[in-house]
């Protein structure tokens, strides 16, 4: 009989690359006498959609713009945004005059139309950003928290994505992991007033302490902007980089010797991940209209739906209360839908399955999947299994759904697991080492709500 912890071993490594008709496996490399009864089994799953009218997205891309799809409704997006300064930053002694001050705004893509007529309005804050308001990084916060909407904006531009507001470059940048790339960008550039270069300058002059660090900065100079859309629809930015440049004139040595050469220069001060850029979204109540529809089940970013899934488990257990469980597996599939929108959403590459009590906790702290609480699963376009997302050995969360129901410590979500999609960043060598949230215009119907789906089991019995 010591032989059959061997074969189990060996069992619970090649049982999963069978099917539903396994129920004689194990049969034929247990010998006689050391046979381990095995088989499979079907349990139901229900879905559900459920509103996601947040998420935690703490990112230095910003999102700009207004919306309106013929099945999800209106969608806007403004920011939040402030700028960092180096550490004990310095400006030429010999500036002569501030000659102006100009916001830029870098982006590589957008959604929509290119040429949709949009108008951005430019508010500077008017209370610092507690570094440590965590809300301040989910996607429901109240701008006017910290700005004053009553005051007279310091700036308004009407642009469209590639309209004649648009230039384009060769940008290069360096990403929040140290790796440099160099993409084909487009770029906005919104006139800010002067009077207001001279202020951040005058700050400068008052005490070099104020341009200690990006703290400092904030603080006493400026504390940021709320940048929103206040006209058009049809048009979301998706901006990477922000920058600020004040511009003045000052003297440098000429040909003479003499500090008498007047030339112009610029001090650029950026938005980066070490200071706060905090994204808003808003959907229209359209999104309750579909989260009521049991059909099937939705996914919609950014910030409006996910797909709530309850596990089996209880039956389960009682099902196999004297089994092992080598491997469980299920898969969603995604309808193929006709839009009727001009600019019809992308498809979610990427599913995140995570224990709907853990949702929140994975993004604050920046977890990565562990193929045990949590897993990945990538859209498979074509092929047999075209239009699915497989998720396919989740017995480690069933498991431990399990034990935790016996002992008594599980929460009133303790069976309930939620698909939402987001964007992984490997490294050099294609692992994953960062989740975030997928903040892109992306949507899939998916089969479910009142049709079960399959959950499919592998078992061993000792």
């Amino acid at each position: 009989m010591k032989l059959k912890y061997v074969y189990a071993l060996l069992l619970s490594t090649l049982i999963y690359s069978c099917d539903d008709s396994t129920s004689g496996i194990g049969n034929s490399i247990i010998a006689a006498g050391d046979s381990i009864p095995a088989g499979a089994a079907t349990y139901d799953v229900k879905t559900q959609s459920i509103l996601a009218d947040s998420v935690y997205a703490r990112t230095i891309t910003a999102y700009l713009g207004k919306y309106t799809d013929p099945q999800f409704g209106e969608f806007t997006a403004d920011f939040i945004a402030q700028f960092n300064c180096t550490d004990n930053y310095e400006f030429p002694e010999t500036i002569q005059e501030i000659t102006g001050l100009t916001f830029r705004m870098y982006y590589g893509a957008y959604f929509g139309d290119s040429l949709n007529a949009m108008r951005m309005q430019v508010d500077t804050l008017s209370k610092v950003i507690p570094e440590q308001e965590l809300n301040t990084f989910y996607t429901s916060v109240d701008p006017t928290q910290y700005y004053d909407p009553t005051t007279k904006p310091v700036a308004r531009k009407a642009f469209a994505a590639r309209g004649a507001s648009a230039k384009d470059s060769i940008y290069t940048y360096t990403d929040s992991y140290g790796y440099t790339n160099t993409i084909s960008y487009y770029w906005q550039d919104v006139t800010l007033p002067t009077s207001l270069g001279q202020l951040m300058y005058d700050k400068y002059v008052e005490n070099k302490d104020n341009y200690k660090n990006a703290e400092s900065f904030i603080k006493n100079v400026l504390k940021g902007f709320y940048v929103h859309s206040t006209h058009g629809d049809g048009t979301i930015l998706y901006i990477d980089d922000m920058q600020l440049h004040l511009n003045f004139k000052y003297l440098i040595e000429s040909s003479s010797g003499k500090v008498d050469s007047l030339v112009n220069g610029a001090s650029v001060f950026a938005a980066t991940k070490e200071v706060i850029q905090a994204n808003r979204f808003q959907n229209s109540d359209r999104l309750k209209e579909l989260i009521a529809e049991t059909k099937h089940t939705y996914l919609k970013t950014p910030a409006g739906i996910f797909t709530e899934v309850t596990l089996p488990i209880d039956e389960i257990a009682e099902m196999h209360l004297r089994d092992t469980l080598n491997a469980a597996s299920i898969t969603f599939t995604k309808y193929n839908e006709k839009s009727e929108s001009k600019y019809p959403m992308g498809t979610p590459q990427t599913l995140l399955m995570v224990r709907k009590s853990d949702m929140y906790d994975f993004f604050e702290k920046n977890k990565t999947y562990d193929n045990k609480v949590s897993y990945i699963s990538q859209f498979v376009s074509s092929g047999a299994t075209a239009n699915t997302y497989s998720f396919t050995n989740i017995a480690p969360l069933i498991s431990l759904c399990v034990a935790e129901k016996a002992k008594g410590t599980h929460d009133e979500d303790w069976n309930k697991v939620v698909l939402i999609p987001v964007k992984t960043e490997t490294d050099s060598n294609g692992s994953i080492i960062g989740i975030k949230s997928n903040l892109d215009m992306e949507s899939a119907c998916l089969v479910g709500g009142d049709t079960p789906l399959k959950l499919q089991v592998l078992f061993t019995t000792f």
